[in-house]
């Protein structure tokens, strides 16, 4: 049965939410996903002088002087000229690695390695990160599609995690293990063609650093 009462989405429960917080210290909403063309237009009404969200019930939410939004989008597509022009826009291009290298440099400089390693380990993102990146989108196909950025970091979570101080002085193979497996790992067989097989003869004849057996993949092997 209809009861016609009006319910809260998500967008004006964490807007009044965080309205009410008593202090004045700068809280941040964060939107990710594409743009709705209608429900983009309802927030014009925030995003210029007004600051207002003003809801079908005639509720009207202020955006306060320390609240701040943000709208992680793939593209303007569903955005008016009214929408883009109330909004200050950041467009970060990934034609060239720029996201994924930027993040390395990040994750690197935070490491508490000494400056020898982390230079080392800089040259080998440098080196394989853009063969593989451009092998994967040239030659592979992902069941579950993944930015370049995504299988970075997975690697650099990798080597977080299993990279050691008593791991330096076999650090290529540390980084080549955790870097197969994040990158190449997502890949699997589609349309009767093994993916992952492709990476790994790729990755054999691409790497000459390090010396895998002939007898199977470079993902049936580990560092010990």
């Amino acid at each position: 049965m209809a009861t016609r009462e009006w319910k809260d989405g998500i967008i004006s429960k964490v807007m009044r939410d965080l309205g009410q917080v008593p202090d004045t210290h700068p809280k941040w909403i964060m939107l990710d996903g594409d743009l709705d063309a209608n429900w983009i237009e309802s927030m014009n009404s925030v995003m210029d002088d007004n600051r207002l969200l003003t809801l079908p019930s005639n509720e009207r939410i202020p955006l306060k002087v320390h609240m701040k939004m943000i709208f992680e989008i793939r593209d303007l597509n569903y955005a008016t000229p009214a929408t883009a022009t109330r909004a200050g826009i950041v467009c970060m291009d990934d034609t060239f690695g720029v996201q994924w290298k930027m993040y390395v440099k990040s994750w690197i400089k935070k490491r508490e390695d000494p400056d020898a390693v982390k230079e080392q380990l800089q040259s080998f993102f440098t080196k394989c990160g853009d063969a593989a990146t451009l092998w994967m989108l040239k030659n592979a196909k992902i069941l579950v599609p993944m930015v370049d950025i995504c299988l970075i970091m997975a690697c650099c979570s990798m080597l977080d995690n299993l990279l050691k101080p008593e791991c330096y002085e076999a650090l290529e193979y540390w980084f080549v293990f955790c870097f197969t497996s994040a990158v190449g790992m997502c890949l699997a067989e589609v349309d009767g063609i093994d993916y992952r097989k492709k990476f790994s003869d790729w990755w054999k004849n691409e790497c000459k650093n390090v010396k895998y057996p002939s007898r199977g993949g470079v993902f049936d092997y580990y560092v010990k």
